[in-house]
């Protein structure tokens, strides 16, 4: 708990202390490794992260939200493949998952499986995620995405993504 509390408070070379120590008491506890693996995720480890999130996997094959956070880790590493799978995982895991569909779909639009991007992107729309705010947090713009990555993305998928 109190990784989790220094982790809320920005300090997360000491949640990462606090977890470590965790683990030494008791190294099975799943929640634990998913935690230090997230405070990992953040600061950019993408290894350490990766690594966490295999463990909590090992303790707990049955929650979608490591899947979803290890789909993330991949995707920033650009593993795209392998980050489709853990999303895959999320959603069979727990198919009101919202947040699983949109990361899907964002891996989607960088395939540029228009089709199946279109997909997840309304059904992650129509779960409630506001699509423009989640694909803003990473790219200031449709053309920003487009140059980043010398594509065209289709109209109706842009107008999904787009600030009014």
């Amino acid at each position: 708990n109190r990784g989790a509390a220094y982790y809320r408070k920005g300090e997360l070379d000491t949640a990462l202390q606090n977890y470590n120590i965790a683990i030494v008491l008791n190294p099975e506890l799943a929640d634990t490794y998913s935690n230090r693996g997230y405070t990992y995720f953040e600061i950019g480890n993408l290894e350490k992260a990766v690594q966490d999130y295999n463990r909590a996997i090992a303790l707990n094959s049955n929650d979608a939200e490591i899947y979803n956070n290890r789909g993330a880790a991949y995707y920033r590493k650009g593993e795209f493949d392998t980050a489709i799978q853990d999303y895959n995982t999320t959603i069979d895991l727990n198919p009101e998952f919202a947040d699983a569909y949109y990361n899907r779909g964002e891996v989607w639009l960088h395939l540029r499986e228009w089709e199946k991007t279109r997909a997840d992107l309304i059904t992650a729309k129509n779960m409630g995620v506001d699509l423009v705010a989640s694909f803003h947090n990473e790219y200031e713009s449709i053309e920003d995405f487009e140059a980043k990555r010398d594509v065209k993305v289709p109209e109706d998928i842009a107008a999904l993504l787009r600030r009014d």
